[in-house]
């Protein structure tokens, strides 16, 4: 009996965690044309914005206006945008543009928000302001309010053509990009590059990637054995790596509507297998490289976002991969520990751990499968 007061404990717990959208950083594109116009494209969860959720949290359901979000989620693109009409004034009040040292009056020229969809993920939208400047623009900064979470920020002066987008620069806790002088740019170094990235790649598994970390704890569960556990992290980060390459390149391209539910039955699969009595590390292997090569997928659909030239493509797509390999790593130990831990006490860690969390990630994984394909 407390084994099983344990399982519904812990699913509950989990599929709160399940069913929350991640709130994701917004991303702000600033492009200067010929005759002087600006233009601001800001690629964010208008949901999350009109209630003031934020990065802060990991999850809408860890915030206070959660309900209110679920409700604006379910709304169809026009009724979404009829919505945002008496919240654009709040918003312009909260973000800050200045160019040449004076703040920017921002029209909204265009708001395209995505259909409804698959509910249980963020909808993007992407709002795009202009403003019209009388002298050509030396500098500029912005600012993005801290309730409205962490932000990304590139620029360019555009030539038809050419490709002139400036680095991207991560902006976190409401700090300001600072005085940019758009002739002569702060070059971003390679290390400063990949330290970003690295950072953004490990944020998406730990705390963003939920569907991610219930993968890695199954895969972690299986075995206490170093050489097993060593060799299926290793097969899995081969197989992600590859299609994650494969997707960036555009050379593989699979709809998020098939990707999505198989992640989600990747993780039912992995667990389930750690109650059969009959492991077969041959077998696990293999499933765990297919299963990886669909993860690659997923992170890929973060990753493509972050648009790139060709000459910082390889040093991103390298950073991104260890900050994740680095996420995973955190959780293998994380749960090897504990299991070290419960061990040393002399108490069958298989029965106390092993066994409630497999079921849970089993039942979340196939819930949650089910779920995607339904919706």
């Amino acid at each position: 009996m407390p084994n099983l007061i344990n399982v519904i404990a812990l699913f509950w717990l989990l599929i709160g965690v399940s069913i929350a959208d991640v709130v994701k950083p917004a991303l702000v594109e600033i492009s200067i044309y010929s005759d002087k116009k600006v233009n601001i494209v800001i690629d964010l969860s208008l949901e999350a914005l009109m209630t003031g959720i934020g990065t802060q949290y990991k999850n809408t359901t860890d915030a206070p206006n959660s309900a209110q979000y679920d409700t604006l989620r379910s709304l169809t693109a026009y009724d979404l945008r009829e919505q945002f009409k008496a919240f654009e004034t709040e918003f312009l009040s909260y973000i800050l543009l200045t160019i040449n040292g004076r703040p920017q009056q921002l029209t909204l020229t265009s708001a395209k928000v995505d259909i409804v969809g698959y509910k249980k993920r963020p909808r993007k939208t992407l709002l795009t302001y202009s403003t019209q400047l009388r002298k050509w623009p030396r500098t500029l900064s912005w600012q993005y309010n801290k309730a409205y979470g962490d932000s990304a920020l590139r620029y360019q002066v555009y030539k038809e053509g050419e490709y002139n987008w400036s680095q991207w620069r991560w902006l976190r806790n409401d700090a300001t990009s600072g005085v940019i002088d758009i002739n002569h740019p702060e070059p971003i170094t390679t290390m400063q590059r990949m330290l970003q990235f690295v950072s953004i790649g490990f944020d998406h598994v730990i705390p963003l990637g939920w569907d991610h970390i219930l993968f890695i704890i199954g895969m972690a569960l299986s075995s206490l054995m170093w050489r097993r556990l060593l060799l299926l992290v290793s097969v899995f980060t081969l197989a992600h790596t590859l299609t994650l390459g494969l997707a960036m390149l555009g050379i593989v391209a699979i709809s998020g509507r098939i990707i999505e539910p198989l992640i989600a039955f990747s993780i039912a699969y992995v667990a389930i297998e750690n109650l059969l009595s009959n492991q077969s590390i041959k077998r696990k292997s293999i499933i765990v490289f297919l299963f990886g090569l669909v993860h690659g997928l997923g992170f890929a659909s973060m990753l493509k976002s972050f648009k790139m030239s060709s000459d910082n493509f390889l040093t991103t797509l390298i950073s991104f991969n260890v900050g994740v390999e680095l996420a995973q790593i955190v959780i293998v130990i994380s749960v090897v520990s504990t299991l070290f831990f419960i061990k040393s006490l002399n108490l069958n860690y298989k029965k106390i751990v092993i066994i409630p969390t497999s079921i849970v990630i089993s039942l979340i994984g196939i819930w949650w499968g089910i779920e995607r394909i339904t919706v």
